[in-house]
């Protein structure tokens, strides 16, 4: 029997039975290391790109397959929905350095990630609200949405980067375009069977309702920061 270095219980697998982590445990190498970097990188390359395309295709069909129970091939929600938004607020700050310190663009841009991710309870809130039924659970709602924004975090990148040859405001309704339409093609798929002016109609009412709820929140942290 081995004695686990993490919690004390002993096993003779590889295993510890109390806590999973290895019985053996070996000092740290370089080599370690590398195959702990190589092992990080094979993994978000095998989950994270694979979920993404999945979402790019599949979305809501992406969602409802996951919360079924079909979970392995795909990277969990919280951490995709991290690198995204991590990905993305790098992307803009370089894209939008040097705007204006004063302009609601500069606000956007470099504080987009906090405000998103504390908005995520609430948008989910609204989707449950807007769609509830016995077959939907808030906690199941809330990954809906972390995947949904997690997979809009990307795609809002090369739209911004387009800002280099665009105007703002033309940047602003591609954006519009791109988020309203991806939301009504993922809730299609995610509540697929209910009918589809129904779904289009709350759609468009969660939209609207989240898009109030974000700007509101904005502007009392932009009165507090600025």
């Amino acid at each position: 029997m081995i004695k686990c270095h993490n919690c004390g219980a002993e096993g003779d697998q590889k295993y510890c039975p109390g806590c999973g982590q290895a019985l053996q445990v070996e000092r740290i190498s370089i080599n370690s290391l590398l195959h702990e970097v190589a092992h990080t990188f094979w993994h978000l390359e095998k989950g994270f790109l694979y979920t993404l395309k999945e979402l790019a295709i599949n979305p809501g069909t992406t969602q409802r397959k996951y919360l079924s129970g079909i979970r392995l091939r795909y990277q969990k929600p919280f951490p995709l929905f991290a690198i995204s938004v991590t990905i993305c607020a790098l992307a803009l700050f370089f894209i939008s350095r040097n705007t204006s310190n004063q302009s609601d663009q500069f606000f956007y841009k470099h504080y987009w990630f906090m405000v998103q991710a504390a908005m995520l309870p609430f948008f989910a809130l609204i989707t449950y609200i807007l769609f509830k039924s016995p077959d939907l659970y808030y906690a199941e709602a809330l990954v809906m949405n972390v995947y949904l924004l997690g997979f809009t975090s990307v795609c809002i990148i090369p739209i911004n980067a387009l800002s280099f040859f665009l105007s703002n405001g033309v940047i602003s309704l591609l954006e519009v375009i791109f988020l309203i339409t991806y939301n009504i093609w993922t809730n299609l798929n995610f509540f697929k069977g209910k009918a589809v002016w129904w779904i289009i109609v709350k759609s468009f009412v969660g939209i609207i309702a989240s898009y109030l709820l974000f700007n509101t929140t904005s502007r009392l942290v932009m009165q507090w920061i600025m």
